[in-house]
């Protein structure tokens, strides 16, 4: 009998396969070739697109600016520019996914994945989690900052209300995973009881929210992060219930409509994004209130309350938070809003104002910190001291060889940029226009400096400021920026400001190049 053939395995045949491969010379060199040349060419390509990121402040540590230049050579990448777009057409339009901001949950709802991530997160108050987040240089401890602001407001017989807003992962869960909600963060009860014990009022919405769902109103936009006038007004009922025990008011008859799609549809960057998400259509409330400074109430607030106030975010005016509280209190509120930041960006506001020697507290009886709930999990918590002003005007700090510039009419002058402030990366935030800060010397050739805010990024389109760098000298036309119309139309966006006091307590001016 024949002796039979012995079976080989895969992977002897696989050996042999490896062992035998041909190329010949022509296809050896002209692979060669082709990758030398890619690999050559492309970093060449790649220098003369590359458009400058702007420059980091000369005080910001080594990692940053290494961090900001890498950042800047992905978001000017010419095959990013190339690829991305028709690569998250695909994905979007075939597998209906998003992106590294952005999750696609059932029926085109939207959610953006930093909110998600307070969700995730095991407890934002567990002490390893604290210890963590401490190594990156934040102040992680929510409840410290709290509690110090409260100390401080007691002392001057001033109430606390914090509002945590939630974020739409928590109240549509069945949108992600069929999950009921609402959801909350591990930590968030022990964190309400530590504040309720020293007497401050934690405002919980998310009962509330998923009230309205239950009876058929939504309480999110279905492409923003933000919150419905529904669920505003709502919100603003509970406020007002805390305040002063007012019943809730009917919601105005008068209304306003806006159709807009949602800035977590525009995270996407797809320039046809209405192909694949509807925009929407909400109706705001004409409430006829406005701010007053000279309130008992103070709302500190972030981009939740700014949504249906500032006009650059898209869904209306005169008709945010600080407006239906007004409403529901029958008298205007005093508000300090300012998009982005929650954990201290309103506070830095308040604080520099005390010390300016402009007592925003004076008459307070209550102040509400409204801020977005993620920032428990990801905010810097900064502690901030919130002096008493001893005089009407505080003296400004100034330098031993320069004085800082004061105007009270615009002016156009020469200057040399001696630091700016950072500027986020285009559709990397729920946020698409941006103010910088910009520290100004050698004004018209003298020792004069000034602080002044610039706009640097429009509808996610960065500005001409945005890529000023130290040492270039500019022409620039200045104008005062407090108790002006540039402060009401730009002091809401999101900003980067100065962490040196010197300049952050001198009167800001607003600038635009020339």
């Amino acid at each position: 009998m024949a002796e039979m053939k012995k079976k080989l395995s895969r992977e002897e045949i696989a050996n042999i396969e490896i062992g035998n491969t041909t190329v010949t010379r022509a296809q050896a060199w002209f692979l060669t070739i082709f990758f030398l040349l890619f690999i050559g060419i492309y970093p060449c390509v790649q220098f003369f697109w590359h458009q400058p990121f702007g420059e980091w402040r000369k005080q910001e540590t080594v990692q940053k600016t290494i961090n900001a230049y890498e950042t800047s050579i992905e978001d000017t990448s010419l095959l990013r520019h190339i690829l991305l777009t028709p690569a998250q057409r695909f994905l979007t339009g075939v597998f209906h996914v998003g992106n590294e901001k952005v999750i696609v949950g059932k029926d085109g709802w939207l959610f953006f994945s930093g909110d998600y991530e307070y969700l995730v997160n095991p407890g934002f108050m567990r002490k390893e989690k604290l210890h963590k987040r401490a190594l990156s240089g934040v102040q992680p401890d929510p409840g410290k900052a709290i509690l110090d602001f409260n100390r401080q407001l007691k002392a001057r017989g001033i109430r606390l209300i914090l509002m945590p807003v939630p974020v739409k992962p928590m109240i549509y869960p069945d949108k992600l995973s069929g999950a009921p909600g609402p959801l909350q963060n591990a930590s968030w009860s022990e964190f309400k009881t530590a504040m309720e014990r020293e007497g401050i009022t934690v405002l919980d919405l998310a009962p509330c929210f998923a009230e309205m769902r239950r009876a058929g109103q939504e309480p999110y936009l279905k492409t923003d992060t933000h919150w419905t006038p529904e669920g505003m007004f709502s919100a603003s009922c509970v406020l007002a219930r805390a305040i002063n025990g007012a019943e809730p008011k009917a919601t105005p008859v008068q209304s306003v409509t806006v159709t807009n799609l949602g800035d977590i549809a525009a995270m996407l960057r797809l320039p046809d994004c209405e192909r694949y998400f509807k925009a929407e259509k909400v109706r705001n409330p004409k409430f006829g209130v406005g701010t007053s400074r000279q309130s008992e109430v103070l709302l500190l607030g972030d981009s939740f309350a700014n949504i249906f106030s500032l006009e650059a975010m898209k869904w209306g005016v005169d008709s945010g938070l600080a407006e239906a509280l007004g409403y529901q209190l029958g008298a205007p509120v005093d508000a300090i809003v300012r998009n982005d930041a929650g954990a201290f960006a309103t506070r830095q506001l308040l604080a520099a104002e005390l010390k300016r020697g402009r007592d925003r507290l004076a008459g307070k009886k209550v102040v509400v910190w409204e801020f977005a709930i993620r920032e428990l999990v990801n905010g810097d918590w900064k502690m901030l001291d919130m002096p008493i002003p001893q005089t009407a005007d505080a003296p400004k700090p100034e330098t031993e060889e320069a004085t800082f510039l004061t105007l009270a009419a615009p002016r156009t002058v020469t200057a040399t940029i001696l630091a700016v402030s950072g500027v986020p990366r285009p559709h990397s935030a729920p946020y698409s226009d941006h103010v910088m800060s910009l520290h100004l010397g050698s004004i018209d050739g003298g020792n004069t400096q000034a602080l002044v805010y610039a706009v640097s990024m429009r509808n996610n389109v960065w500005t001409a400021a945005a890529n000023l760098r130290v040492g270039d000298t500019v022409t620039i036309c200045l104008e005062p920026w407090l108790d002006t119309n540039r402060e009401k139309q730009y002091g809401s966006w999101n900003r980067s400001e100065f962490e040196d006091e010197t300049l952050t307590l001198q009167d800001p001016l607003y600038g635009e190049l020339k």
